[in-house]
């Protein structure tokens, strides 16, 4: 039945469902899909359900943050959501990875408040196995030189780690920070649904290049590439009974 914020019923919603953080990006994605039907407007949380590839599929925003993340997989859970793949943004952490690159996440960093009301920091922030192998054969295939690591999920996108925490994380092989995977896995977990997560890279917290209008078009292209990942590891997830 029809949530507080997702205003739709089960059967508008695919089991296999990308989130997005942005309700333009949303639209983005409804763009590739087959017959795209909006299910969705209330709170600008933009839900499109169509095919692609023959398989029915669904895109899902969900705001800015953990606990707006946390909302939307909750009510996408009760909806029937069987496996979920954060496709979005990220700014690099590793001295490898600049504007343009794509970052598959092997785990998060819980730096958020939310996922602390679901189970205890102790415990960790990984992905479901399964669907991260895809994700990644899917990612390498698309771009061969798509990353992979830890993340930083962070609930303050205006406050900076300090020099020596953000030093401990480069050498600790953090790939990149954003601010909803680790509410995502620990929140899927708690719900014993798949999740993954894809990032197209928007530039460097750690080389003062954060989101540099020069590297625009770079990102764009990134941004395209990790949505049409995404959904093909979504039609592979299908079809192998994920």
């Amino acid at each position: 039945m029809a949530q507080f914020h997702l205003k739709f019923e089960t059967e508008d919603l695919a089991p296999h469902v990308m989130l997005v953080g942005n309700p333009q990006r949303a639209e983005q994605v409804s763009k590739l899909l087959q017959g795209a039907r909006l299910v969705n407007e209330y709170r600008y949380l933009l839900v499109f359900t169509g095919m692609y590839e023959g398989e029915r599929l669904s895109v899902a925003t969900t705001g800015m943050g953990a606990p707006s993340t946390a909302i939307v997989v909750e009510e996408l859970c009760n909806l029937g959501a069987r496996v979920l793949l954060r496709v979005g943004s990220a700014g690099g952490v590793a001295s490898d990875v600049d504007a343009g690159d794509l970052v598959v996440a092997t785990g998060s960093v819980r730096d958020d408040g939310t996922s602390l009301q679901y189970l205890p920091l102790s415990f960790p922030a990984v992905p479901d196995a399964d669907l991260l192998r895809v994700t990644m054969e899917t990612a390498r295939e698309v771009v061969p030189t798509a990353k992979h690591g830890v993340v930083i999920s962070s609930d303050a996108f205006y406050r900076n780690y300090d020099k020596d925490k953000m030093s401990l994380m480069m050498q600790s092989g953090v790939k990149a920070i954003e601010m909803e995977s680790g509410c995502l896995f620990i929140v899927g977990q708690f719900r014993g649904v798949r999740t993954s997560a894809l990032f197209a890279v928007d530039g460097s917290v750690t080389k003062d290049a954060i989101k540099p209008k020069s590297a625009e078009g770079l990102f764009k292209t990134a941004e395209e590439r990790s949505i049409r990942i995404g959904l093909s590891t979504l039609v592979r997830a299908s079809k192998a009974g994920l």
